[in-house]
């Protein structure tokens, strides 16, 4: 019931602040576990994967949202799950991969952070880790403009349209080295950029 409040809820606020345009949403499975792997510009991003994925999503959020009670209780029951920041958090990854295994679609944002341009950001090794592990299709996905609905620092939504463009699936060999998955999975989403609607 909770999802589904949150759900209707946050399309409302597409319909009147962020209408999206969608690109290569038959990229996304029907069944079975996958895993999204998102730029990040805006705390809206993983609203806006919500409603245009078409697939209930789990995915993590950082661990101090979950201290609140009223915040924690509604995560839990949109399938999201703690990760402590700026450190390998082996708890978040042995969560996810269960999820994975349990053939539920993973959202994740290998660059972490908001904040820094294309190619600045750090890239987390993890989604590499998890592709191997699980063994699960990596679908590359590039979100623009939500910053512009919900620019750093800002109290309130501006109006813009979101444009949300899903790239092909790709699975790696066994043998990969996790840090160059996630190397190739981050350029995936960067080479996305450039493709107009």
């Amino acid at each position: 019931m909770v999802y589904w409040i949150v759900y209707f809820a946050t399309k409302l606020l597409s319909f009147l602040y962020f209408p999206l345009r969608i690109q290569g949403r038959e990229n996304i499975p029907r069944t079975g576990a996958f895993l999204l792997a998102c730029n990040h510009v805006s705390y809206l991003d993983p609203m806006v994967m919500g409603i245009a994925t078409g697939r209930r999503m789990n995915f993590m959020a950082k661990e101090e949202l979950f201290r609140k009670p009223v915040l924690g209780f509604v995560l839990v029951r949109l399938w999201a799950f703690p990760v402590k920041r700026n450190t390998a958090d082996r708890g978040a990854l042995k969560e996810s991969l269960a999820r994975l295994k349990r053939g539920l679609p993973l959202l994740m944002f290998p660059e972490g952070t908001r904040h820094g341009a294309p190619g600045e950001k750090k890239i987390e090794s993890g989604i590499g880790f998890l592709a191997i592990k699980a063994n699960v299709p990596v679908i590359p996905v590039y979100i623009e403009d939500s910053q512009k609905v919900l620019p750093p620092g800002a109290k309130f939504l501006h109006r813009h349209a979101v444009k949300v463009r899903y790239g092909i699936p790709k699975k790696f060999p066994q043998d990969s080295d996790y840090d160059q998955v996630a190397r190739q999975v981050m350029e995936s989403v960067w080479v996305l950029k450039s493709q107009g609607f």
